[in-house]
């Protein structure tokens, strides 16, 4: 539960550090979000992360680089529960393993949220998923630290 909590806490403060309309600085403190880049919206990213991962259904809504903390987030909407299961078995088509899932009925609401974390030995992805919305995280780490 703490793990998966922990998940939602990072996508959500990657994507709250995305909307701010403050251009990206380069700095060299390693622990600062202004090396964060927005990417393209409405365009899957072609960077070394999504290299040969396989695209997701859906509308990229946001996506971020930060290549000091070496990683990519990628943000879709306009999924359905169907094509997110399909997704998940491409990745485990394509040799990526699920090494953690939680999935909760959302308190108050009518839907499950699903965090899993994937890895293939060279790329982690932490996947974080309510209906119509998609997160991923994608590092080199084998399995995002926690």
């Amino acid at each position: 539960m703490k793990k998966f909590i922990f998940i939602i806490a990072v996508i959500l403060s990657l994507t709250l550090a995305g909307c701010s309309n403050k251009k990206p600085e380069v700095n060299s403190d390693s622990n600062s979000t202004d090396n964060i880049i927005s990417l393209e919206e409405g365009i899957w990213p072609e960077n070394e992360y999504t290299d040969e991962l396989p695209v997701p259904p859906g509308t990229v809504n946001h996506a971020l680089l930060d290549e000091t903390k070496k990683y990519c987030a990628v943000f879709l909407v306009d999924l359905t529960d169907e094509e997110y299961n399909s997704y998940i078995e491409i990745l485990k088509q394509q040799g990526f393993s699920i090494t953690e899932e939680v999935s909760e009925n959302v308190k108050g609401h009518d839907y499950t949220s699903t965090g899993t974390i994937l890895s293939n030995g060279e790329k982690a992805l932490s996947i974080s998923y309510i209906p119509g919305n998609l997160g991923i995280y994608i590092s080199f780490d084998t399995v995002p630290s926690v």
